[in-house]
């Protein structure tokens, strides 16, 4: 079945089921979020997405159209602003977003200054800098500037190791819960939630040993901020400093996608060097995910121990030999 709507005027046809936001991407309107993922469940949680959400206007008694003084059909607009990340479109729908509606303007201004009053002032430090949702959606939705004190900001700990291979920053946390919802509903390890309540809400691992899970790496790609980061790649390299060369991971022969970020090393005599390794998008294969074994298992590329050519047993010593 299709629906039709309009999005800041803009008509669009979509199968039913489909989320504003999901629509809005149809004709170019880019509607802000963090909390929401097109791989995981809707969840509201961060009110990003706020818009403006009409629906035609029908007469209770008769259930037929109301016609204003054109004879088009009457738009009833809902008093509260919506998320357009959990309401699926209904036929004849009408949504305006930041660029057609004051109101949407002012509440994503509002939500990123609230979101900001606890989040530190670190960027020119934090591995996210530079590919970062709320930098970027800082820039272009924020107010520039904040009616809170310096002084009132949350200082919690920073640099807390969820398990050997994921740190935890919980100032950055926006608790949007992506890496929660990505253990739960992809992975199926149940491995994070969150503890306390309003300001003292955190992030915590309930496993045995922490964060016991094949896939937490995943958790560091879908976060919004910088809250969550590999432990190999902490202050090693700004993301634009890297060159990245598609590949396929080799570890198994799933063949899973991937990226390897590389630099020279003057360390190592100006030789490539992979610093990280990211999922590449392939539906058929896997997804946007990989394993933990795929994204850190890349340091045996730059063992002085590796064996680069062949070698015989010569008198009970290796020996280089050519490959004839």
């Amino acid at each position: 079945m299709t629906i039709n709507l309009l999005i800041d005027d803009k008509q669009v046809a979509v199968p039913a089921g489909t989320l504003v936001v999901d629509a809005a991407k149809r004709v170019g309107v880019a509607i802000p979020v963090f909390c929401y993922h097109p791989k995981l469940k809707p969840a509201g949680q961060c009110r990003m997405c706020l818009v403006e959400i009409g629906l035609p206007a029908v007469d209770r008694a008769t259930r037929q159209p109301v016609l204003d003084e054109n004879g088009q059909q009457k738009i009833t607009w809902n008093p509260k602003l919506q998320t357009a990340c959990t309401t699926p479109v209904a036929e004849g729908m009408q949504v305006h977003t930041a660029s057609h509606s004051q109101a949407v303007k002012d509440a994503q201004r509002e939500v990123l200054e609230f979101l900001l009053t606890s989040h530190p002032l670190d960027c020119p430090i934090c591995d996210k800098g530079g590919e970062c949702p709320l930098q970027n959606l800082t820039m272009a939705y924020g107010p520039g500037q904040t009616r809170f004190e310096f002084l009132d900001k949350q200082l919690l700990d920073k640099r807390v190791p969820l398990g050997d291979l994921i740190w935890l920053d919980r100032e950055r946390c926006i608790q949007c819960a992506r890496c929660i919802r990505f253990q739960d509903e992809i992975a199926g390890d149940h491995v994070l939630g969150f503890s306390e309540r309003g300001r003292k809400l955190e992030i915590v691992t309930f496993s045995d040993p922490p964060f016991n899970s094949y896939f937490s790496g995943n958790t560091t790609d879908i976060c919004p901020v910088g809250a969550l980061t590999t432990a190999d790649f902490h202050f090693r390299a700004r993301p634009w400093e890297l060159t990245n060369i598609p590949s396929v991971c080799n570890h198994c022969a799933v063949g899973c996608n991937i990226t390897l970020g590389s630099r020279r090393s003057a360390k190592h005599g100006g030789v490539w060097e992979i610093l990280r390794v990211m999922p590449r998008q392939n539906e058929h294969v896997n997804e946007i995910w990989i394993c933990d074994k795929g994204r850190f298992g890349h340091a045996h590329a730059r063992s002085p121990e590796r064996i680069t050519q062949p070698m015989i047993n010569w008198g009970g010593q290796p020996k280089p030999v050519s490959w004839d």
